[in-house]
């Protein structure tokens, strides 16, 4: 089978639609993203260092929109808690040896591919929960990860609350996607698995303050479709060095608490209303809140943190290529060789 033959059958519910713009823009979910951020916004005026996590708790909100119908609200809150128990799970593998938090991240890895092939939720679990697993790698206390956990749950709270003032309306109807069949998704989650264990052994074994950004980078950008892997690959480094840089700027302005909340509101804003973009840029608004966390009161670890952050995409998004295009094109390439021997 050709590789493109078996990226489409694998991917088919990740096909992107030839009429998504590159950058979508759509005010009434920008008007979303800015009621969400009020609370953490409110917060920021007085403590910029609480407000602004309050903020990231409600980015997964944000990325998911409103749902036309209150009953499928709910999906709200059961994203946001599920990011939050993600990275938890992932802050306590971090605390394992390096080689078992290796192998029980390619074998959540792999168990998230088989129920996306199974179910139409593991998709969810595939593309959010496995790679904020990889995320929560990089706690190096369970007071952090408790933290997160905490702050995303109760984010996703306030959002669904929110959520079910909007009027409901008719939803529209979808074609149901088809599942992916197991085979592929077996083979597709061993190699995936496998990469993102060995670029977390890589950045764990250099000592970096966050290895789990390496792996989770890797999870985020991989699909079996090759012109959407390249997209989200180079989308994703663009997006964090902007976001990175975007948080440099506006802290080495020493600026006064009102411009953190309302960057807090510009940034959950601008990601929902571009949550539709063919471009991958939801890591801007990720990395530039991240950053303003890590970097606030810390400017003279800027450079490290920064050359962190790029170093780990870019580590993960070489291996999404080597498992996702490379390796699977060169197996067929040397199969297609031996068939065609004497």
């Amino acid at each position: 089978m050709k590789p493109t033959q078996q990226n489409d059958r694998v991917s088919a519910h990740a096909q992107p639609r030839a009429s998504q713009p590159a950058i979508a823009w759509s005010w009434p979910h920008a008007l979303v993203g800015v009621v969400y951020a009020i609370r953490g916004a409110g917060v920021t005026l007085r403590d910029p260092q609480l407000g602004i996590p309050l903020a990231v708790g409600v980015l997964p909100a944000a990325m998911v929109g409103i749902p036309p119908r209150r009953r499928g609200r709910l999906i709200i809150l059961v994203v946001g808690v599920l990011a939050g128990a993600s990275l938890f799970l992932g802050g306590v593998l971090a605390h394992l040896p390096l080689v078992l938090a290796a192998i029980l991240l390619a074998a959540a890895v792999l168990g998230a591919a088989l129920l996306a092939s199974a179910l139409a939720f593991g998709r969810i679990v595939l593309v959010l929960c496995a790679p904020l697993v990889a995320a929560g790698l990089s706690y190096d206390d369970y007071a952090s990860s408790a933290q997160t956990l905490l702050l995303l749950s109760l984010g996703a709270a306030y959002a669904c609350l929110v959520a079910m003032l909007w009027p409901a309306h008719r939803a529209p109807q979808r074609l149901q996607a088809q599942l992916p069949d197991q085979k592929s998704m077996l083979a597709y989650g061993i190699r995936l698995g496998l990469a993102a264990a060995i670029v977390y052994a890589i950045a764990a074994g250099m000592g970096l303050d966050h290895p789990g950004w390496a792996p989770a980078a890797c999870l985020l950008v991989a699909r079996p479709q090759v012109d959407l892997l390249q997209s989200r690959g180079v989308g994703r480094v663009v997006s964090v060095v902007v976001g990175a840089l975007a948080a440099v700027l506006i802290l080495n302005n020493q600026p006064p608490e009102a411009v953190f909340a309302l960057v807090a509101v510009v940034v959950l804003g601008a990601a929902a209303a571009t949550v539709g973009s063919r471009w991958y840029i939801t890591s801007a608004f990720t990395t530039l809140l991240v950053f303003l966390i890590l970097l606030n009161g810390h400017l003279d670890e800027t450079t490290y943190k920064v050359n962190e952050r790029v170093g780990e995409t870019i580590l993960g998004v070489v291996a999404a290529y080597l498992v996702v295009w490379l390796i699977p094109t060169l197996q067929a390439r040397h199969n297609a060789d031996n068939r065609a021997s004497p």
